[in-house]
């Protein structure tokens, strides 16, 4: 069907420029994210579908059952349902609004790609869509260490270590290591998969690829991601692998840029900013333990609390939270909290049974992979928000996606996916 193809030419579009567009776009006279059009149009041409194609409602029917019996997507509408109620009662509701229409959007787009996309190559293309936008984002990365394109001037400073930090086309240089963090454990077991040896080594160079952008990024949290990651990997896969986070420890030792921010992770003078964030989230979960303050509402209140908590004010503009646990607690208190923790614990149970009972063995070792990333990135979000970053995390729900599709079509024993 004509409808089948542009919706799978979209999402694949969605994957691959997710990362690369620029965060708004003026289309008359108001600023719109033009990744959030290109979603939106994913949104309508599955609408029409459902209208015109029976085998689309089915499938939509089939979907809606096994999606409230399966705890991974009934924690994910507890959240989502909290986050509607926090509207009510947030002081910025506009801001809780806006990031309650953000988590729902990705639940339609898994929802999308769990239940609608229904053969191998389809979640090929999608998983290959995937490693072009982690290429030609690594790319941009190098291109704009060496002429600074795109590079917001917070970032061409000369930090000792650097001259400047790389953030691609992703805001930020520790949004860039996280999105490369979910992505190179997937790639490095795919590599060591593939039997084409030219294949091989095109993986095994974007692995490098990703390992320097990572570098030049300058992120403290990406080179522990990449330390977890390899740790998890080695236990997953072969303890062989502890000789790898050897040879990059030995590495380490040589390359400035990551001996100084290695050292730095303990440096409690760069640290204070964070903690001092992290206790204005104890404040304001001391204080609405049941129900939060409303969600995204944390920055919106944050100077209110500093002027209760002076000894806690370091920075003179707002700041975000800098840890998605401590965000979601103080956000949407106790029950938000536990759903969020739900999601990510069964995340982990799910992917490592699809790791378990799929045949194909791209999947299978993609997905060992991808597990790796998944803790890495768990570990990482203890310091930073990067659950709240479309950009990066966008791609945490598709990947998951893609492994939900799998198990669904596995545990329906449908023949025409065969994986």
């Amino acid at each position: 069907m004509f409808l089948d193809t542009i919706l799978y030419y979209l999402i694949g579009a969605y994957i691959v420029l997710l990362p690369l567009l620029s965060n708004k776009v003026k289309v008359f006279g108001k600023s719109i994210p033009p990744a959030d059009t290109i979603l939106a149009m994913i949104l309508l041409v599955y609408m029409f579908k459902l209208f015109l194609n029976r085998q689309s409602r089915k499938r939509f029917i089939m979907g809606i059952k096994d999606f409230f019996t399966n705890y991974l997507t009934i924690f994910m509408c507890i959240l989502a349902f909290i986050m509607f109620v926090s509207v009510s009662y947030a002081v910025d509701k506009g801001l809780a609004l806006s990031e309650t229409i953000r988590f729902v959007a990705y639940i339609a787009i898994f929802f999308i790609i769990k239940y609608e996309n229904h053969s191998k190559k389809c979640l090929k293309f999608f998983m290959n869509s995937y490693i072009i936008s982690v290429l030609i984002t690594s790319l941009f990365g190098i291109y704009q260490y060496f002429t600074g394109f795109a590079l917001d001037k917070r970032f061409m400073e000369n930090y000792g270590y650097a001259k400047i930090k790389i953030a691609a086309n992703m805001n930020n240089p520790n949004n860039l290591g996280a999105f490369l963090i979910l992505a190179i454990f997937p790639i490095l077991m795919v590599a060591i998969y593939e039997k084409n040896k030219l294949k091989k080594t095109s993986y095994i160079s974007l692995v490098i690829l990703m390992l320097v952008n990572i570098v030049l990024t300058g992120s403290r949290n990406a080179i522990v991601g990449i330390i977890v990651g390899v740790i998890v990997l080695a236990v997953l896969y072969s303890f062989r692998l502890f000789i790898l986070l050897g040879f990059l420890g030995v590495i380490a030792l040589f390359v400035p840029q990551v001996r100084e921010r290695l050292l730095a992770i303990t440096d409690k003078t760069q640290n204070q900013s964070r903690t001092y964030l992290w206790e204005i989230a104890k404040k304001m979960i001391k204080d609405h333990p049941l129900f939060g303050v409303g969600n995204g509402n944390y920055v919106s209140l944050h100077d209110k609390y500093t002027e209760i908590y002076p000894q806690f004010k370091f920075y003179e503009d707002i700041k975000p939270c800098h840890n998605s646990y401590l965000k979601i607690e103080s956000e949407l208190g106790i029950i938000g909290g536990i759903s969020f923790l739900g999601i990510l614990i069964t995340s982990l149970l799910r992917v490592k049974k699809f790791i378990t009972n799929v045949k194909d063995e791209y999947f299978k070792f993609f997905y060992t992979g991808f597990l790796a990333s998944m803790i890495a990135f768990y570990v990482m979000n203890l310091v930073d928000n990067l659950f709240f970053v479309p950009k990066t995390t966008a791609y945490f729900w598709i990947l998951l996606a893609i492994c939900e599709a799998g198990i669904f079509h596995m545990e329906h024993n449908d023949n025409t996916i065969n994986i």
